[in-house]
């Protein structure tokens, strides 16, 4: 039997008003499009059609599935319509959901009905952020997350594989369930669990840098990305006569008056990523003084455009560039110190970062592993496992005598024989189908037979 296609269902995680702009979309456009020159998959997004979506250079392979989502990224984590979903289920074939909610794992996991582990869709969590005891205990943090929190240990431990983009981020989970579960539910995720660090972008050439010493500011203008320690650090050096000047990217409605009114500070507004990320390569550094991270998409950007990051000495930033590099701080100090260094010297990059892990290239190859996995069938002849030789009979009928069917056209064949949902899950009526050498095509959504 050819290894045929896998069916991909992806769940992602919004946060903001516009789609486009989303790191977790962003993430997944890139991935996808280039694991589906592979051509082992066929992706099914689902976009929020309460939230805005531009048209942008995504595969036009991907089937995207819109569903209304609530507004607040809290209140996405713990909505889980089931009836939305199985309304999708009962369409489509899954052997795999991409999930980026993690606290839906165990959701997704069993509201499906069937009767064998063997035969559910998979479940692959992909960890990229966590609620951890580092959020400021403020309102719309730590201590109003521990729902969130219960969840995305629950949906943890009932996914199939867990995958965390970095070892910090890996530990912040870790340490929170230490709190919670039990010795064996630990070991249950941990068993289950990959760390490697992610890769999101390509190199990023610059074409021409600012003339003026820039500073990019890409993060969240959040309490514990700690902006305005950011930022007082820059109102120091501008007041000691120092000339610089900070692209603000992604801030945040509530602050961005604060931000805009400093003298230094031009804020910028982009929709499509790859308009930002032409912003990004004009600039020449890049720093941040979070408390609070998971892995830092943006810093690894600004890496992959050779500028100079300085971080503290923290979180994943040390994963990110190593723990020998000359730009990491322990005290605002020390970061102020630097910063003047920088500026004075006009260090407009540094060249020396061991960039491979942090590649596109090099998480799509890992990723495209890990899904092939995860989708391995438990048993290599699905057909022959069936009981009953009058059913299997009829099946065989079926399948020679039609050269394409429908998910729903076969379905309705298998109940004509008595069967049950139960004991002809969605995914087993499409690995019987894979069997007989029916690819799905998803821009038909048919399976048709394919030689050999």
């Amino acid at each position: 039997m050819q290894n045929k296609k896998l069916n991909v269902l992806i769940y992602p995680m919004f946060s903001v008003n516009v789609i486009n702009a989303d790191s977790n979309y962003v993430i997944i456009r890139q991935l996808c499009n280039e694991l589906i020159k592979t051509k082992k998959y066929n992706f099914f997004l689902i976009l929020d059609s309460n939230r805005k979506y531009v048209k942008d250079n995504l595969n036009k392979l991907i089937k995207i599935i819109k569903i209304p989502l609530p507004t607040s990224k809290k209140h996405q984590v713990i909505h889980f319509n089931s009836n939305i979903f199985r309304q999708i289920y009962t369409k489509y074939a899954f052997d795999m959901i991409w999930n980026n909610v993690v606290e839906q794992g165990h959701h997704f996991a069993y509201f499906e009905d069937a009767s064998e582990d063997a035969y559910r869709t998979k479940v692959f969590n992909y960890h990229h952020y966590v609620i951890h005891r580092s959020l400021p205990c403020k309102r719309s943090s730590y201590d109003l997350m521990r729902h969130v929190l219960l969840d995305q240990l629950i949906g943890s431990m009932e996914a199939k594989v867990n995958y965390f983009h970095s070892k910090h981020c890996f530990n912040m989970l870790n340490e929170e369930a230490q709190d919670i579960l039990t010795t064996k539910q630990i070991t249950n995720i941990q068993e289950k669990s990959i760390i490697q660090l992610g890769g999101y972008s390509k190199d990023i050439k610059s074409k021409k840098k600012y003339d003026l010493y820039t500073f990019i500011y890409n993060h969240r203008l959040d309490g514990y990305k700690q902006w305005k320690e950011t930022f007082e650090v820059f109102d120091t050096l501008y007041d000691e006569g120092l000339k610089f000047q900070v692209i603000l990217t992604a801030g945040d409605k509530d602050n961005i008056a604060v931000v805009n009114s400093k003298p230094y500070t031009i804020v910028k507004s982009f929709t499509l990523h790859e308009d930002y990320i032409k912003e990004l390569s004009k600039c020449h550094a890049n720093t941040i003084n979070s408390v609070h991270e998971t892995y830092c998409i943006s810093i690894a950007e600004s890496i992959l455009n050779n500028q100079v990051v300085i971080l503290p000495r923290r979180c994943t930033f040390p994963e990110l560039v190593g723990k020998d590099y000359p730009y990491l701080f322990d005290s605002l100090k020390e970061q102020t110190s630097i910063l003047r260094a920088l500026i004075t010297d006009n260090v407009c990059q540094y060249q020396n970062y061991n960039k491979s892990e942090l590649r596109l290239s090099n998480h799509v190859k890992n990723i495209d592993t890990m899904f092939q996995q995860v989708c391995k069938p438990k048993y290599n002849n699905i057909f022959e496992r069936i009981n009953k030789e009058q059913s299997k009979t009829q099946i065989k009928k079926y399948l020679n005598k039609n050269n394409q069917t429908t998910l729903g056209e076969f379905k309705r064949t298998i109940q004509k024989l008595g069967y049950a949902t139960q004991s002809f899950p969605n995914l087993k009526l499409k690995l019987i189908l894979n069997e007989f050498n029916y690819d799905y095509n998803i821009s038909l959504d048919t399976y048709i037979k394919t030689t050999n």
